[in-house]
This record gives C-alpha cells, sequence and structure tokens, in this order.
C-alpha cells in the first residue's frame, strides 16, 4: 500500500516533475514505471477489450428479441387489371377490370424472438474466447516483465556511471594536490619540469575523463526516465548504491526450474490451446444447427384515417418455428479447414521445442556468465586492495624523497584501473543476476 500510495503522489504531480529532484529507490522505480508505461496501459486495455469479445460472443447464444412497427400513407394506392371472367361466369372471357390493391392506411407492429438451441461452434466458441482473455493478461505479464528487466538495467547502469564520477573526482583531487607539491618543490629546485609537466599530463587526462563521465551519466539518467515514463529533463536521485551485497544476497536454484516459469513458453501453450479450439470449430460444422423463431404482431388498413388507429381493426397474428440446419457437402471445404488446423497445431508444437531449447542455451549462458563475474570480482578486489598498497607505499617514499613522481604516477593510474575494474565487475554481475532471474522466470518474484 505503502508503494501504491506514493506512486500516485507521483501521477498526480506529473507535470510539476521537471522543477523537483525525484527521489526513487529501485522498488519505487519499478512501480513507476509501471505505472506510467503507455504499452502496458495499452496491454490492459487489451485485456478489458478480451474480455468485452467474450461477453459479445456470449450474448450470441441468449435470445434475441426484436420490435418492428410502422405506418404507411399510400396515396397513390396500387392498380392492375385482371381477367374477370375466371370468376365470373357469363363474362366475355378476356374482359378486363381494373382492381385496387390495398387501401389508402396500412399499419403493423411485430416483435420478434430468436433462439439458438443448439450450434457446436457457438459452445468452442465460448471456450476459445476465455482462452484469449486468458491469452491477453499473459502478454500483459510479459510486459511487466519487460519493463522490470529494462528499469532494473537502466537504475543500476546510472548507480555505475555516477561511481565512476566519484572515483574520477577523488584522482582528480589526489593528482590535484601531487601537482602542487611538485610544482613547489620544482619552484625549490629539487625536482625536474619534466617530473610536473608528466603529472600535468595526467592530471589533465583525468579532468577530460571528468567530461566523458559527466556526459554518460546525464545519458543514462535521460534513459532511465525513459524507462520509467517521466520527462527526459526531469532531476533523479536514485536511492541505492553498487556493492558486494547486492552479489553476495543473490541466489539462484535449477531445482525447481520449470519452462512454464518463463511467460513465452506460456504464451505459446496458451496459442496452442487456441489452436485446438480453431481444429475443434472446424470439426463441429460437420454437427446439426438447431433454431427456434416465434413471431407475434398486429396489422390493420383503412381508406378512412379517422378509422385507422381504432383497436377494433388490428388484428392480431403469430408464428412459431423451428429451423434445423443439416450439412450435407460442402467440397470439402470443412475437412481443408480441419488440415489447416492440424498443421497450425504442429508449427505451434514446433516452436515450443525450439523455445525449450533456446531456454536452455540461454539458463547455461546466463549461469556461465554470472559465475564469470564473480570471479572477476575476487580478482579485481584483491588488484584493488594490491593498488592501493602499492600507491600508498609509492606515495610515502615520494615525500621521503627517496622514489621518483613516475613511479607515483603508474602507481596512480594502476589503482585507478582497478578501482574502475573493481566497480565494473560488481555492475555486470549486478546485470547477470537480472539474466538469470529473467531466463530461469522468476524475474517478478519477490
Amino acid at each position: 500500500m505503502k508503494n501504491i500510495f506514493f506512486v500516485l503522489l507521483l501521477v498526480l504531480n506529473i507535470n510539476s516533475l521537471k522543477s523537483q529532484t525525484l527521489k526513487l529507490t529501485l522498488e519505487e522505480s519499478i512501480n513507476f514505471a509501471i505505472e506510467n508505461n503507455e504499452n502496458l496501459k495499452n496491454s490492459y486495455l487489451e485485456e478489458k477489450i478480451s474480455k468485452a469479445i467474450t461477453k459479445e460472443y456470449l450474448s450470441i447464444g441468449l435470445p434475441q428479441i426484436n420490435f418492428d412497427g410502422g405506418v404507411k400513407y399510400n396515396h397513390e394506392v396500387q392498380k392492375s387489371l385482371i381477367d374477370i371472367s375466371r370468376f365470373m361466369p357469363g363474362v366475355p372471357e378476356g374482359t378486363e377490370q381494373e382492381v385496387q390493391f390495398g387501401q389508402t392506411y396500412d399499419g403493423r407492429m411485430d416483435l420478434f424472438l430468436n433462439q439458438m438451441i443448439f450450434n457446436g461452434s457457438y459452445f468452442v466458441g465460448l471456450s476459445a474466447a476465455k482462452e484469449l482473455v486468458n491469452l491477453s493478461e499473459k502478454l500483459t505479464k510479459r510486459d511487466i516483465i519487460d519493463i522490470n528487466e529494462s528499469v532494473q538495467k537502466a537504475f543500476y547502469t546510472v548507480l555505475n556511471t555516477k561511481k565512476r564520477i566519484e572515483l574520477v573526482d577523488i584522482n582528480i583531487s589526489r593528482l590535484s594536490t601531487l601537482l602542487n607539491q611538485t610544482q613547489k618543490l620544482f619552484e625549490n629546485g629539487f625536482v625536474e619540469k619534466l617530473d610536473v609537466d608528466r603529472i600535468r599530463v595526467s592530471y589533465n587526462n583525468l579532468k577530460s575523463e571528468k567530461i566523458k563521465a559527466d556526459r554518460l551519466y546525464q545519458l543514462s539518467k535521460e534513459v532511465f526516465n525513459f524507462q520509467i515514463g517521466v520527462p527526459v529533463g526531469t532531476d533523479i536521485q536514485l536511492v541505492g548504491e553498487l556493492t558486494e551485497d547486492l552479489v553476495s544476497s543473490f541466489n539462484y536454484s535449477l531445482k525447481d526450474f520449470d519452462y512454464s516459469k518463463r511467460i513465452e513458453y506460456s504464451i505459446l501453450q496458451t496459442d496452442k490451446n487456441l489452436k485446438f479450439y480453431d481444429l475443434k470449430n472446424n470439426r463441429s460444422q460437420y454437427l446439426p444447427q438447431v433454431y427456434a423463431n416465434y413471431n407475434y404482431g398486429y396489422n390493420t388498413s383503412s381508406s378512412d384515417y379517422n378509422v385507422f388507429f381504432d383497436s377494433n381493426r388490428w388484428k392480431s397474428f403469430g408464428t412459431l418455428g423451428f429451423k434445423v440446419i443439416v450439412p450435407i457437402f460442402d467440397g470439402f471445404l470443412k475437412r481443408s479447414k480441419i488440415n489447416q488446423s492440424k498443421y497450425k497445431i504442429e508449427q505451434v508444437e514446433n516452436q515450443i521445442l525450439f523455445l525449450e531449447r533456446s531456454i536452455n542455451l540461454q539458463v547455461n549462458q546466463s549461469i556461465l556468465s554470472y559465475e564469470n563475474t564473480k570471479e572477476t570480482i575476487l580478482v579485481s578486489k584483491q588488484n584493488l586492495d594490491l593498488a592501493e598498497d602499492v600507491y600508498k607505499a609509492t606515495e610515502l617514499k615520494f615525500k621521503e624523497g627517496v622514489g621518483s613522481n613516475l613511479e607515483l604516477i603508474d602507481s596512480n593510474n594502476s589503482l585507478k584501473i582497478a578501482q574502475n575494474q573493481y566497480y565494473n565487475s560488481l555492475y555486470e554481475s549486478v546485470i547477470a543476476s537480472i539474466e538469470i532471474k529473467k531466463t530461469l522466470g522468476t524475474l517478478l518474484n519477490k
């Protein structure tokens, strides 16, 4: 409830976000993205559409009742010539008489009721419509998983680029102090100008690296803003840090792995079910269809408008009927459709087998990648500790006048490289853990 309330507050203030600093944890970022993603909103609408389609199809099997009524004024009544000798004895054959059919005013009111009694295709369609709702819900879940993955990766990318800037700032500060000290030593004649220039080159390189890191950090924040659905210019402050705890707290197990946990696999299974319903529907076309209908109404006619609406002149009528449609021969049309349905089912089964093999490969690759990053963390951590020790020892020697600034610059560069490698390995390990959770179908699990 806390997260939902937080997200609602953010949504209500979306237009004022550009002038605020937005603080977000990872979980809040994911919830915010889910609330604001336009594609996901369309997925939810697609669920509502599929449910409406189900109700629409259900209505076909319910009684269909309609009323039809109207009155007509025949300003020129239809006339015809008939041979009156056929029904008037003694009249010469071929004698014609003009006869008027109908009267000046006529009216009719009808109530129609139609009811489907049996239609095999209808009952199959009801089951298929429910499966369609199931499919739309799974497609929505797939979108949520994709959003979850994208936001997590963007979140940790921002943290990684931010950490890189912090490391660059530390190195700039360190070299700036060293440059000032060396400059004073040069002014007092204790070191050569070459020593000062070497440090200045390294210092300038770090300043250039700082500019690139700032731009990369800004770009990563813009990507993050895009992923969670806020204006690109919104100032974001992420609550979190890249630490080894993120790696040590992650565990995975293949013991309970099941293909059905992968949403893509589940979607294909649902698609296969829909193909089976299509096959059943085509087979049901061989069955007879039975319908019932009932009609009741009133009609009247008159040459005098004044008596047209006299209730005694309106005569009732009614009919009750049944209609049976029995398919006999259609030129093998239904058989051709049945064969098509069977082939489509085979296609989906092949897709499922291919997906199973793909999932196996993805799982193996993601686990291998993750284990490699863990090994890299151990090595890079050892290198970082060694680089820090070397730099401290070199710095002490330089201050005591028994070490050269060249050694100090080299040790500083080695320390900078070790720091970058260590935090990059942490970042890569976190990203690899996200990949494992996605390939195992557990990304949404708490």
